[in-house]
């Protein structure tokens, strides 16, 4: 049994769960038992139309041993969390554990693989799987907004004359703040379909951003800080990026 825990919560958003269901998938397809691991029970019915029909949700990377037995085969963990010395724990009662490298520097502490960051993007957004895309700038934040960046924006928003596409924790009702600056407000459940389908997406989201790109979109990934590993696989790709969205110019 392979177990996969994904960092998601309302705060963080789902990029994470994203990115290893394409893993999940793969390793099913090759017959293995697989069970996903998140801590939010939002998330689970969302990473749904990724092939992930059910996860088991925890705390944190702490209670990743109260799920899964010692002795289990493979763990992959991908997590922002400090785990405060756990993952020692985790390399004795694993056969075999991976972490997702946070930093391009991130090395191995206790024995475990750690893995490179490499873009894993759905099946979904392969351009021979989508509809034409349609003539539209569309933005989005991420998954969550819990300090209102966009609202306390809304002048830099309003130069972009894109749609918006909303976040899956965003708050209730708040398209109404944001109404005057985008022409269009888009769900949350439409994500796939409509990064799919955009010709040009802005996004402070990497995995957006991957997406979009993967879908043949043009994009802009939006950060103040990226390292350098990280930068030259944008490049790679041919996503453009910027520190604030007023160094966008067309």
């Amino acid at each position: 049994m392979t177990y996969i825990y994904a960092y998601s919560n309302h705060k963080y958003g789902l990029d994470r769960l994203r990115r290893m269901s394409v893993l999940y998938q793969e390793l099913q397809s090759k017959g293995e038992e697989v069970e996903m691991l998140t801590n939010d029970f939002r998330a689970v019915s969302a990473i749904r139309e990724y092939g992930v029909p059910a996860c088991t949700t925890i705390e944190s990377i702490w209670d990743i041993d109260m799920v899964a037995p010692q002795g289990a085969e493979y763990l992959i963990i991908d997590t922002p969390e400090d785990d405060a010395g756990k993952l020692e724990e985790y390399v004795a009662l694993f056969r075999k554990v991976s972490k997702v490298a946070n930093s391009c520097d991130e090395s191995s502490r206790y024995g475990e693989e750690i893995l490179d960051v490499d873009p894993m993007v759905d099946s979904y957004f392969s351009k021979e799987n989508n509809a034409p895309k349609e003539d539209r700038c569309l933005f989005f934040y991420g998954d969550s907004d819990h300090e209102k960046w966009l609202s306390k924006n809304l002048d830099k928003l309003s130069d972009l004359n894109c749609e918006l596409l909303l976040g899956e924790y965003f708050f209730l009702g708040y398209e109404d703040e944001l109404k005057s600056v985008f022409s269009t407000i888009h769900d949350a459940d439409e994500y796939r379909d409509i990064v799919a389908t955009s010709s040009k997406v802005i996004t402070f989201s990497l995995q957006c951003a991957y997406e979009a790109n993967t879908a043949g979109a043009r994009v802009v990934y939006v950060c103040g800080e990226v390292e350098e590993c990280a930068l030259e696989k944008l490049r790679e790709f041919g996503i453009l990026w910027k520190r604030d969205l007023e160094d966008i110019t067309d």
